[in-house]
């Protein structure tokens, strides 16, 4: 689920950090449920897909917005968090 890809970046879990290049992250391979633990998930009127849960390895809470268009953006704590996903040619 590319979902749990865009907590793993936004979480810290994988690549993906501030001042890199872009990276290729291939989801299908990867699972991060085990990474991420439980989390919710909704879509708002706009199709904005929003995550909202707690860190597993730090306890802090996150709010993550992903909008239609692949920008990601949101909080990790005290940490903002925003990057662009899509899908690879």
């Amino acid at each position: 689920m590319i979902m749990n890809a865009v907590l793993a970046i936004a979480l810290g879990l994988i690549p993906g950090q501030p001042g890199k290049t872009a990276e290729t992250i291939s989801y299908r391979d990867s699972d991060y449920t085990g990474l991420i633990g439980a989390y919710h998930q909704n879509v708002d009127s706009r199709g904005t897909t929003h995550l909202r849960g707690y860190d597993r390895f730090t306890g802090k809470p996150f709010d993550v917005a992903v909008r239609t268009d692949g920008y990601v953006e949101g909080t990790v704590g005290d940490t903002y968090v925003s990057f662009t996903v899509r899908e690879a040619a």
